[in-house]
């Protein structure tokens, strides 16, 4: 049961991670860290579900295709946490 849980885990965090990627512009702050912290948990465990390498980082170690949902929802998750400071300042 526990290595069927395992499997899923990659899946419901890309679900997470899309759809707060979706509304973060309207949550503000809280929903840039909701993002941020669901792309940094993508990046984690997104280890069964990597395809081909995209770039080498080092032997045995690169940035795979699935990596770039990670970095592009932690990007986006910056993105939105800045306009939200800003907002509030103003």
């Amino acid at each position: 049961m526990l290595v069927e849980l395992s499997l899923l885990a990659p899946a419901v965090v890309l679900i997470a991670l899309v759809f707060l990627a979706g509304v973060s512009a309207e949550t503000g702050l809280l929903g840039a860290v909701g993002l941020a912290v669901a792309s940094v948990t993508w990046l984690i465990v997104n280890g069964r579900v990597e395809g081909m390498t995209l770039f080498i980082v080092a032997p045995g170690s690169g940035l795979a295709g699935s990596d770039l949902a990670g970095l592009t929802g932690l990007a986006l998750a910056v993105w939105r946490g800045y306009r939200a400071l800003r907002f509030r300042r103003s």
